[in-house]
């Protein structure tokens, strides 16, 4: 047996490489070599080459990155699809939502006002033409049906026969903060890219079963620069209504009947009114014939209000000529709407964003503003805000007198003009008195009257329109009432002087003025 002679193991016969280390050896005939001598050195190894026939093997990195991208690929496509089935669920749930929403809202609006006769069951039932007590009905069949709704809302025109109220009290009125009585005129505005409209509504009688009002007459330009007029009306709002109606109305027109059974102007019902001081809650139903072509359906939105303060908020207000701040409760809730959108021709089922403050008085509840925020009706937005009032007293107090006499400058509000011009409304005439007055016992007084505007208009055509309103009130005192042309000086400082925001409506109110100095 021979062995290797460089691992030292056995080698087998007849190899020319070791079988463990693989070094070459020896022949086994080889001669060895000589005593002495070094021993060779080991022959380098020489690995043995693949064969030629083999395909060449693809680097491992490169399939590692394809099948990485797969994955991803697959990962992203799944991460999509979660999204979309999440995002329809979300639309799902929350159109069910606001389903469940609008049913709840309309359910606790969809119950009929108190019949005129409600407070006294010999009452004889109104005339169904005019009758509006259930003008909401009920408003959870509109969802799902479509555009066009059937919802039994009766129609209204001037043709309507005039049913006379029933019998029944007027809370008195002489305790109250602002007393319903005759001589009470409530000025409301509302606001246009034009400029602001003023409308006035004035008690004329009061008696056992209603309340009498004249609308005041009005003109002004709307946001397309078109005329309008809205002209003198007399309506009649029954006592009964006053005491037990949820329905509220504020415009005025001919192509209305003069009397709504079921519906109150100008201030919230005495149930509605304890209703909120003993819940913090009330249900307010608002309908809107302005735009409303007679013998047709009415505009309306009606739903839950909530009040927002705990206690009463002040609201500034001009009241008998002097800026006064009158103690108010704070409402707000959803209200669900129906009315025209002049897009589809058609009615539709929408909601209002509802903001309501009235006199906190049990006596005359007052509504002072009502706003609406609607993504339908209004163009989007509605808003009429009390402005001005004014009511006899019984030992009525010269305000013009008075002020110069202490400051020898008199402010006053109750000088009203035609929109935009320097025509001076008949309405004007107590304060013109009033300065008239003043000069009588005061004989050696020389007066400057000053106009004053708003912000709307430019500066160059308000500071033109306050010095011809300016001018127009002395002229009325000089042609009218004779005073000395001498003793009266005219002049107008347009928007140059404001005493409040111009940002608000009861702001820009109380910046259109007249103002009286004395030398």
């Amino acid at each position: 047996m021979s062995y290797c002679t460089v691992c030292g193991k056995a080698r087998a016969a007849g190899g020319a490489f070791c079988t463990v280390c693989g070094a070459p050896q020896p022949l086994a005939n080889a001669a060895p070599p000589p005593v002495g001598a070094p021993p060779s050195p080991p022959v380098a190894f020489v690995p043995v080459s693949a064969p030629a026939a083999l395909p060449p093997v693809a680097p491992r990195g490169g399939s590692g990155l394809r099948t990485f991208l797969i994955v991803a690929v697959v990962m992203l496509l799944i991460v999509i699809g979660l999204g979309i089935a999440g995002a329809i669920y979300a639309v799902r749930a929350a159109k069910q939502k606001a389903e469940a929403a609008l049913n709840s809202i309309t359910q606790s609006v969809s119950k009929p006002a108190s019949s005129p006769g409600s407070n006294n069951p010999g009452a004889p039932a109104p005339n169904d033409g005019n009758d509006v007590s259930g003008i909401l009905g009920n408003l959870s069949n509109l969802l799902g049906n479509g555009d066009k709704v059937d919802d039994g809302i009766p129609t209204i025109s001037a043709d309507d026969p005039l049913t006379p109220c029933a019998a029944a009290p007027l809370p008195p009125q002489s305790t109250a903060r602002i007393p319903l009585q005759a001589g009470t005129v409530v000025t409301t505005a509302w606001g246009l890219k034009n400029g602001d409209v003023e409308n006035r509504d004035s008690v004329t009688s009061t008696d056992a079963t209603s309340v009498l009002l004249l609308a005041s007459d009005s003109k002004w330009k709307d946001d397309d620069g078109h005329d309008r007029h809205a002209d003198a009306t007399m309506p009649i709002v029954c006592n009964a209504d006053l005491a037990s109606s949820d329905t509220y109305m504020t415009v005025e027109g001919t192509r209305i009947p003069r009397n709504l059974h079921g519906v109150i102007r100008l201030r919230l019902s005495s149930k509605s009114f304890d209703e909120v001081t003993a819940t913090g809650k009330t249900n307010l139903r608002y309908i809107d014939t302005w735009d409303t072509p007679a013998g047709t359906k009415p505009t309306y939105e009606g739903g839950p209000l909530t009040r927002v303060e705990p206690q009463d908020v002040p609201y500034p207000m001009i009241v008998n000529d002097q800026r006064v701040n009158l103690p108010a409760i704070h409402l707000a809730g959803i209200m669900a709407s129906v009315g025209k959108d002049p897009r589809p021709k058609e009615w539709l089922p929408t909601h209002s964003e509802a903001d309501v403050y009235v006199i906190d008085d049990p006596l005359d509840p007052l509504v002072l503003l009502l706003k609406l925020k609607d993504p339908v009706l209004h163009s989007g937005k509605f808003r009429v805000e009390t402005v001005k009032i004014d009511y006899t007293v019984a030992k009525p107090v010269n305000q013009v007198e008075k002020q110069l006499t202490e400051q020898k400058r008199a402010v006053t509000y109750g000088i009203y003009f035609d929109f935009n011009k320097d025509t001076i409304k008949p309405e004007s005439e107590p304060v013109l008195k009033e300065i008239v007055q003043a000069m009588a016992d005061n004989p050696d007084w020389k007066l400057t009257v000053e106009g004053h505007t708003d912000n709307i208009g430019g500066d160059t055509y308000n500071l033109d329109l306050s010095k011809r309103r300016a001018a127009a009130v002395k002229e009325a005192l000089v042609t009218r009432y004779h005073i000395a042309p001498d003793r009266l000086a005219n002049d107008g400082y347009g928007a140059s002087r404001p005493v409040e925001t111009n940002d608000t409506l009861e702001g820009r109110a109380r910046n259109r003025r007249v103002e009286l100095t004395r030398e």
